[in-house]
């Protein structure tokens, strides 16, 4: 999908980067000012590296010095930011017909396609100041995907959103992947984003790539690459759905080996694989299967790995085929005389699982 090696420097930062990732959903993950939107801009063509070489979908659209250089609106990459940027003396249809052979594709029935994925049918002949964020945003989505693009550039397209209408834009956003299969290469600092949307994910600190993966791999070691504040969890699973319960007000997700996960009430289909975070915190462990307790998980594991972090122990554990991560006192894993295989139950209250898309 995409092959990228640049130096570029800017008002005394300096993005200094090589990876390629094969996508089709690229997330660009990393604090604010590690150069995420200037990695973008880089591939838009909108800042002109003097020493860069990339590749998009095998199409080379810059080399320097002294090779290929393709202006922007010749790299057939459409770019998304963080405000719509509509034309206000347009209608939401006159918007989404402006870009260059758009009008055409708009009556084709590919462009419908796209209109009904967006949900955009009912919005084409209203002022696009009566629109609300999410609406515009799906209006951009709709008028960066009639352009026909070989790759879609999302600059955190749901930052300006509030939580509500971020879900929907990014429940959009997955069936513009898995309907239209339009590769995407998208600047997020959301996690649940990524776990939700990316196949692999490029981590940028100061301008450097520092990790690259699957977003389930990357993620899952947040202090590791120095992303924890962004993660905000310890622990990043990716699990189905198995069954909801209303009555008790939770929903049970499979952790494999008929082990079974009792998460806050979601509106997810059983079968549909769903993201949560945990704090390690919040993974409580002992020797025996406690009763009388308020927490709906108490689930038998083996510990699999310990490791010691100053004035803290992480304890690996291995629960059904996931792994999970609790994280103690070391005085704690003493008088649990805790060690590479012992058997344990991890207990961990429902409203402590965070769902994340």
């Amino acid at each position: 999908m995409i092959e990228m090696r640049t130096r570029h420097s800017v008002r005394g930062f300096t993005l200094d980067v090589h990876f390629e990732s094969a996508g089709p959903v690229l997330g660009i993950f990393g604090a604010s000012g590690s150069g995420k939107t200037t990695l973008l801009h880089c591939v838009a063509g909108l800042l002109k590296p003097r020493d860069a070489r990339i590749s998009v979908n095998t199409r080379m659209v810059c080399n320097r010095p002294g090779g290929t250089w393709v202006p922007p609106e010749r790299r057939k990459c459409a770019l998304v930011t963080q405000e719509p940027l509509l034309f206000p003396h347009l209608s939401t249809r006159g918007n989404l017909a402006y870009a260059s052979g758009a009008k055409d594709a708009l009556e084709s029935d590919s462009g419908w396609k796209i209109v009904d994925v967006l949900r955009l049918k009912p919005l084409l002949d209203r002022n696009t100041a009566s629109l609300s964020g999410g609406e515009k945003q799906r209006v951009a989505l709709g008028r960066a995907l009639l352009s026909k693009p070989e790759m879609l550039l999302l600059d955190e397209p749901t930052s300006s959103l509030d939580a509500e209408l971020a879900r929907d834009v990014l429940s959009l956003l997955l069936q513009v992947k898995l309907e239209l299969k339009v590769p995407m290469l998208f600047v997020t600092h959301k996690a649940g984003e990524l776990m939700a949307l990316a196949d692999d994910c490029v981590v940028l600190e100061s301008g450097k790539v520092i990790s690259q993966g699957a977003p389930v791999n990357v993620l899952s070691k947040p202090r590791a690459i120095g992303v924890a504040n962004l993660v905000g969890v310890d622990n990043l699973l990716r699990l189905e759905v198995l069954r909801h319960d209303e009555a008790g007000g939770v929903t049970l997700l499979a952790m494999g080996a008929d082990v079974a996960l009792a998460a806050p009430l979601c509106a997810s289909a059983p079968g549909k694989t769903v993201s949560v975070g945990l704090y390690a915190d919040e993974v409580m462990l002992c020797l025996e299967n406690p009763a009388g307790i308020s927490a709906r998980n108490a689930l038998a594991c083996d510990v699999t790995r310990i490791s010691e972090m100053g004035h803290e122990v992480l304890v690996e554990l291995k629960i059904g085929l996931q792994s999970l991560r609790a994280r103690l006192t070391p005085s704690a894993a003493h008088e649990l005389g805790l060690a590479q295989g012992t058997h344990v139950v991890a207990l961990i209250k429902t409203s402590a699982i965070h769902m994340l898309g």
